[in-house]
């Protein structure tokens, strides 16, 4: 990868001028210091699974779907067909189980 040494982006970051060096300075307030709180985590807890069951109780319920009665009337058409050409065959296998 080239860098364009004359790009004034890139001449801050390799070739700028020396850096300005200073004292640390402290900040002006320390971070706010987060104490666990067990009532309090188990507060925020039971409100979190009373919005999950809100949630749920409100939602839509899913529909099941049923098996659709076209594919019902066709297949119970087809073992009847089925049943009527092949009785014959139907019969010997039966009369072979029961032996």
């Amino acid at each position: 990868m080239v860098e364009e040494v004359t790009n004034p982006a890139n001449k801050p970051m390799h070739y700028g001028d020396k850096p300005v060096i200073t004292t640390v300075q402290a900040p002006n307030t320390l971070p706010k210091r987060v104490i666990y709180s067990g009532i309090e985590a188990r507060r925020q807890y039971e409100q979190m699974e009373h919005d999950i069951y809100d949630g749920i109780r409100k939602s839509k319920k899913l529909e099941k779907k049923k098996f659709p009665a076209v594919l019902k009337w066709l297949f119970g058409g087809i073992a009847i067909t089925a049943g009527i050409f092949f009785r014959k065959n139907i019969t010997k296998f039966v009369k072979n189980i029961f032996k």
